[in-house]
């Protein structure tokens, strides 16, 4: 699975994940991407309560809206869920 993982600095210090859609095609890789959150949170002491009916839960409503991406941004404050084209 290729995640694009980008450290942004301004306003703050953030990072953003960004997973397409198409890589979600079972159960392992979904608790793959679920590892990869839990690791970039833990760089800013969050402990995110997500599970993997969570991360299906957004997926679904990606694909929905007919998004191609979800793009998660990880800080000190949280994570914020955005869909991408």
């Amino acid at each position: 699975m290729l995640v694009d993982i980008k450290i942004i600095e301004k306003p703050e210090i953030h990072t953003k994940a960004i997973f397409k859609l198409s890589d979600f095609d079972n159960d392992h890789k979904i608790k793959e991407s679920l590892a990869i959150i839990f690791m970039i949170a833990g760089d800013y002491a969050l402990d995110p309560e997500i599970e993997v009916e969570d991360l299906k839960g957004f997926i679904s409503m990606a694909i929905e809206k007919g998004k191609a991406k979800l793009a998660l941004f990880i800080s000190e404050d949280g994570l914020e869920l955005d869909f991408e084209d």
